[in-house]
């Protein structure tokens, strides 16, 4: 059966791929993975380089459009000829630029919709952890909020111990290796005790901060999620001791190859800096493979952030500690952990999470024009619950921008694998949408409200209310309120953002001011 011609972007085509839980190829992979290459690799010269090659792993052989000028014909016998002793292969075959087709192993043109486009989305095993796991994955950023004592940085070190098997040293180790703990001081005004600084004394030498060490660290093993957890991240200026990193994390970019680059970091205009760093970093013998990687790098005495770095800091609100500014906020996710369940972590040692992995927890897309191609009716729908969220929103600075827009796109579209209930039964994607725009209104959109009447009116958050209700009621055909319960032989859904809203609504009430913070 022919496909019609699809007009997508190498990019658009193995973001597919990948949502549908199909992951790129590497050494260790296993079927049900893909590949990506040019039109000129089937040409009859390359097929001797076939048994050598990874692609015999692969279902999936994208290959992308080149000015070769090799006929299809020609192309398709390269690819038939490969394809011999692997019978389960399909060719994604760019034609022309943008335009696609799909083969079998034989050459037969068959349908790219069922191939590709309609495969059904990959599901993830249920866990209460999903939200976290998500955010993550949706944006390295993560802030946990809440009373003293909820175990938020433990979280973190547990997320972290998660993608480790359970018989490995590092899972049963105090402090995994992909983990690391730095306690924020009330004196830190500047970058210069977390990232490091010049010293001048002796010559010049860069004083490198337990950041830059432990991103580096995480640069070595891309394979594995590393967890940087700021304790208490708001006892000082986050604006001022981390404005770097909220610079950079805002650069992020997908690259056409499918990985994720920022900007610069750190910078050094001297060579002697630059190398000072890197001997730190790399301080023993046997090291010197690494040193010599470092300072050869193009473009060198630049260091980014690399994509499997994650970033969580802790927050308690109290008088102790500083507020967020809309700059923070803006670039994070945000999720509360004020409830507490006495009878938890007393039968065992360790957080219950699942393993976790670079797929799960490292995100593949950065805007959403990445996801939207491939998931535009989900897409869609969120846009029009955030144009509704808007409207009541216009006029202040409360208002939905692209930053934010991306994020609740991406979120939803993270969550979308997680389609199972507890028990194993299927959940409606209809639902597995409205509680991700739930929770990521509670996170991106309320997090942000802050002020007195004259900034936040009651009719206005009573509206919002309102419009949040409807809006997940119209999308997954179920009832919604602050609390679970029971309503004329229906089930009432808990909203976390509504019961968010309650609250802060009674803030504005009893004292004339509200904010997301408790």
């Amino acid at each position: 059966m022919e496909t019609e011609h699809k007009a997508m972007t190498l990019k658009e085509i193995t973001s597919i791929l990948e949502r549908t839980g199909v992951s790129k190829v590497t050494v260790e992979t296993i079927p049900r993975t893909y590949s990506t290459t040019k039109l000129s690799s089937f040409l009859t010269v390359q097929i001797g380089n076939r048994a050598a090659s990874s692609w015999k792993k692969a279902q999936y052989i994208v290959a992308a459009y080149d000015d070769s000028n090799a006929s299809q014909e020609e192309i398709l016998d390269g690819w038939k000829s490969m394809t011999i002793s692997h019978g389960e292969q399909f060719l994604i075959l760019e034609e022309e630029p943008n335009i696609w087709s799909c083969y079998n192993s034989t050459g037969d043109k068959v349908s790219l919709e069922k191939v590709l486009i309609g495969k059904s989305l990959k599901t993830n095993a249920p866990t209460p952890y999903r939200q976290y796991i998500t955010a993550i994955k949706s944006k390295p950023f993560l802030l946990l909020a809440g009373i003293s004592g909820t175990g938020k940085s433990r979280i973190v070190r547990e997320l972290a111990r998660s993608c480790w098997d359970k018989d490995s040293e590092e899972y049963k180790a105090q402090k995994p290796r992909n983990f690391e703990m730095i306690q924020v001081k009330p004196n830190w005004h500047d970058s210069s005790e977390l990232f490091g600084y010049v010293s001048r004394i002796n010559g010049e030498r860069f004083i490198v901060g337990p950041f830059l060490k432990f991103m580096v660290r995480a640069m070595q093993e891309p394979d594995v999620p590393y967890f940087l957890c700021l304790d208490e991240m708001n006892l000082a200026p986050v604006e001022q001791y981390f404005a770097e990193y909220l610079s950079v994390i805002e650069s992020r970019k997908l690259k056409d190859d499918g990985t994720i680059e920022t900007d610069p970091i750190v910078d050094f205009e001297s060579t002697d800096a630059y190398h000072s760093l890197i001997t730190q970093l790399f301080p023993k013998e046997d090291e010197e493979e690494d040193r010599r990687l470092f300072l050869s790098k193009e473009g060198g005495k630049r260091l980014s952030i690399p994509p499997n770095l994650i970033v969580v800091g802790t927050v308690n609100m109290d008088e102790t500690t500083f507020s967020f500014s809309r700059k923070v906020l803006d670039r994070a996710m945000t999720i509360e952990m004020n409830e507490v369940d006495l009878r938890g972590g007393l039968t065992d040692r360790y957080e219950l999470i699942e393993r976790q992995s670079v797929e799960t927890l490292v995100g593949n897309a950065v805007e959403g024009v990445d996801v939207y191609a491939s998931h535009q009716a989900v897409c869609d729908i969120c846009l029009t619950y955030l144009q509704k969220v808007n409207e009541v929103l216009e006029e202040t600075p409360f208002k939905v921008a692209y930053r934010t827009r991306n994020e609740v796109l991406l979120y939803v579209v993270n969550n979308l694998p997680y389609n199972k209930s507890a028990d194993g039964t299927a959940l409606p994607q209809e639902y597995v949408i409205a509680r991700a725009l739930d929770e990521i209104t509670n996170m991106k959109i309320l997090s942000r409200i802050e002020g007195d009447e004259s900034k936040v009116r009651k009719d206005r958050l009573d509206r919002l209310e309102e419009t949040i209700r409807e809006g997940l009621e119209s999308i997954s055909g179920r009832q919604y309120g602050a609390e679970s319960m029971e309503r004329d032989d229906s089930q009432v859904e808990k909203s976390i953002s509504i019961a968010k809203l309650k609250e802060m609504t009674k803030k504005l009430t009893d004292s004339g001011y509200t904010s997301y913070w408790s």
